[in-house]
């Protein structure tokens, strides 16, 4: 009864940012990572750094916010996929003389790889769109192509680069798919055997 409590525990802390908006959870992290937020001050107490650290306003403000907000993603889609694994594989293989390493590499790892895939190109293709997160933790020179498509268009209004731009994140999301299709049958995915 303990291992089913703590999986459900850790799959509500999982999923209970999504019931929060995505501008409430970035100002969250701002003010966890600004000059004086927790992070720093942490930091500071265990002597670990003797000025606060530059956390936001670059390229590790987005790293860490744009983490944040797309692991979930990536974490229910694997999940998923983790659990419709039959334990019985795993320990035929032990019974059979694999050790526990071996066990994951060639059982658990190769069946888990579909979600593996599925997450990987849902948190890509998310992350090509991504504007929020990136806007409001970034400095200027960590735009990602959403943010330089809205410039092209509201600012510069250079509409045909914008449009050129789209077309490239459009193919971006096209080459991702094709992968997954390639390391993923897709016929298996939609008959239910992926």
């Amino acid at each position: 009864t303990r291992r089913p409590r703590t999986a459900q525990l850790l799959m509500i802390i999982i999923v209970l940012p999504f019931f929060t908006s995505i501008i409430v959870r970035t100002y969250a992290w701002m003010v966890l990572l600004g000059r004086n937020g927790i992070v720093n001050q942490y930091l500071m107490a265990l002597h670990l750094t003797d000025a606060p650290l530059p956390l936001l306003y670059n390229q590790a403000g987005v790293v860490i916010g744009m983490t944040y907000v797309l692991l979930p993603y990536m974490v229910l889609t694997v999940y998923s996929v983790m659990r419709g694994i039959d334990p019985g594989l795993v320990r035929a293989a032990h019974s059979l003389g694999a050790s526990r390493l071996q066990a994951f590499r060639r059982v658990f790892l190769p069946l888990s790889l579909p979600g593996i895939a599925g997450g990987t190109l849902l948190v890509f293709i998310l992350s090509l769109g991504f504007f929020i997160t990136p806007a409001l933790m970034g400095g200027p020179g960590d735009m990602m192509i959403a943010m330089l498509i809205e410039r092209e268009v509201e600012i510069t209004l250079n509409w045909a680069f914008a449009s050129a731009l789209a077309v490239v994140l459009l193919a971006l999301t096209l080459v991702g798919f094709v992968g997954y299709n390639h390391i993923v049958r897709l016929e298996r995915v939609f008959e239910g055997r992926g």
